[in-house]
């Protein structure tokens, strides 16, 4: 491939113009809508293929990145224009090369000027940037700023990937993030992929930025994107980049099918979580009943006699109005994991919980509480755990802990 790339110059590209655009829709299931569009580079010269990593890499050895970078971008803006004539809400991303970026290139107001020109408003252009790429960080955040104050909106790529540096993304304060394909792909089979781009929903959510899940190519994938926020989608599924824009009428059809799909499954998820917090109350009420019989010296068989009842439950404990514990911790010993009890360990008695997720509530006056689901450190299994105000058989108050399985 690099032989025969070799037998056309960036030179040729460039003074040829043979570079055109390819657009992929960006969807949101939950608005029911098509977004936009982001533009893509494909090198057009005659006779070769020439992906467009290659073509870049020819330009950057050349020392010419910057002209491509810019004639991409104005190929891009033109073949758009007579898609937002037609409709002004849509939007186009277009990438800006990150190692291009520098003090010359925020000063120039080139691409201000392109968008312009052309009669596209800025607040219809998400700029795309791979900041890992950007050498210059002072040259960056001066670039995000002179366009953010422009009208146009920032988007991170590649967020997730090994050259993602997150210390930049609360000074860059993207419009959007990227989830690279290499962390939403089988997202659905695959738990600790899935609480990591939970994670940077969540964070996307708090800095007032939007999540976009990009690559994405199976529904099951993007189902579970959608249960934990992932609104925004860019993929096969939805259409492969294409000279023209994909049929309205496919494009409507999968948006329908899916939000059907996740309707269905929601309501589904929403009725069991219904079922099964009604028998935690009802589990966690008998506990508390049969508590009130004994006191701290008779504790520890009765959290026995639990356990051995209710193979759910993986530990019981009993803190008193402090958060101090009084009992000691009984566990079903199927649960207990055997390799790294040095890092997983139950509490013991005296252990302080005062600042535990599951204590604090109940001592600013909650009868009860549930926590989200957790690794536990007395069993390192993902788990939740279920407290409730209780009182001994002298009257006492108490709080009793239950660490249930929770298996997603």
């Amino acid at each position: 491939m690099l032989e025969t790339a070799e037998a056309i110059t960036i030179e040729e590209i460039l003074e040829n113009e043979w570079v055109s655009t390819a657009f992929q829709p960006l969807i949101s299931i939950k608005r029911k809508a098509l977004l936009g569009v982001e533009a893509l580079a494909r090198c057009t010269a005659p006779g070769e293929d020439i992906p467009p990593l290659e073509m870049f890499r020819m330009a950057g050895e050349s020392n010419r990145l910057l002209e491509l970078d810019r004639m991409c971008r104005r190929k891009a803006l033109e073949a758009f224009a007579p898609i937002y004539a037609e409709n002004r809400g849509l939007i186009v991303s277009i990438n800006v090369d990150g190692h291009a970026i520098d003090a010359d290139v925020v000063g120039s107001g080139n691409l201000i000027h392109q968008v312009k020109s052309l009669g596209i408003s800025p607040n219809n252009v998400l700029i795309e940037i791979v900041e890992s790429s950007a050498k210059d960080s002072k040259a960056l955040e001066e670039f995000v700023s002179t366009y953010r104050k422009n009208g146009f909106l920032i988007a991170l790529d590649d967020i997730g990937t090994g050259h993602s540096n997150l210390d930049r993304i609360p000074l860059l304060k993207p419009d959007v993030l990227k989830l690279d394909r290499s962390l939403v792909s089988g997202v659905a089979g695959h738990m600790t992929r899935l609480e990591v781009v939970k994670s940077f929903v969540q964070m996307a959510s708090r800095l007032g930025s939007l999540a976009l899940a990009e690559g994405v190519e199976r529904q099951e994938d993007i189902l579970r994107l959608l249960e934990v926020g992932v609104d925004v989608f860019q993929g096969y599924y939805f259409g492969r980049p294409a000279m023209r824009m994909a049929k309205a009428e496919v494009v409507s059809e999968r948006i329908d099918y899916l939000a059907a799909k996740f309707k269905e499954s929601a309501t589904e998820r929403f009725a069991a979580q219904k079922e099964l917090y009604a028998r935690h109350d009802a589990l966690v009420l008998g506990l508390c009943k049969r508590l009130t019989a004994v006191g701290t010296v008779g504790m520890d068989s009765l959290l026995t006699g639990f356990i051995d009842e209710c193979d759910n439950i993986e530990c019981l404990y009993v803190l008193n109005a402090r958060g101090v514990q009084i009992s000691d911790t009984v566990c079903n010993p199927a649960k207990l994991r055997k390799r790294k009890r040095f890092i997983y360990e139950p509490a013991r008695l005296g252990a302080d919980h005062s600042l535990k997720e599951y204590f604090l509530p109940l001592r600013a006056g909650l009868p009860k509480f549930t926590t989200q689901p957790y690794i536990s450190l007395a069993s390192g299994n993902r788990c939740i755990t279920l407290s409730a105000l209780c009182k001994d058989q002298d009257g006492r108050a108490c709080i009793l802990c239950a660490d249930i399985d929770h298996k997603d």
